[in-house]
């Protein structure tokens, strides 16, 4: 087989993920987090949090009261947004998404290297497991 071939079957798969609902929910769930004017201030706000921690770090003498006040305002900000319905759905759906890139990531390993499936306990279903390794 060439290269193109690999090639070929690689696009193949990339079309069919692309399909997926998994990615298919992700990408609504981007698309509606992208124009969540909410989680934009929020976002705007963590990033300029971010930008006065980095300043006060590199300070010669660091104001570590102002430090702490900082990073609990980034916390707190952090919070909102993860508390975001859009955040929420954001990141279950990439979760979602990266799952089946997992079990096809197992799948393409089961070809190239099925002895190092039988090691893994793995039953398919993700219901009850820590992590593929």
């Amino acid at each position: 087989m060439h290269n193109q071939d690999i090639f070929e079957k690689a696009r193949e798969l990339g079309a069919l993920l692309r399909d997926s609902d998994q990615f298919v929910a992700m990408r609504k769930a981007e698309e509606s987090a992208n124009g969540n004017d909410t989680l934009l201030s929020l976002s705007q706000e963590y990033e300029s949090l971010r930008s006065q921690m980095q300043a006060l770090t590199i300070e010669d003498e660091p104001d570590y009261d102002k430090i702490g006040e900082v990073s609990k305002a980034m916390d707190e900000v952090q919070a909102k947004l993860n508390g975001e319905p859009a955040m929420k759905a954001l990141r279950v759906t990439r979760e979602q998404f990266s799952q089946l890139m997992n079990l096809v990531n197992r799948e393409l390993q089961g070809v190239l290297a099925p002895e190092t499936l039988q090691q893994s306990a793995c039953g398919g279903s993700c219901a009850s497991c820590a992590g593929c390794n």
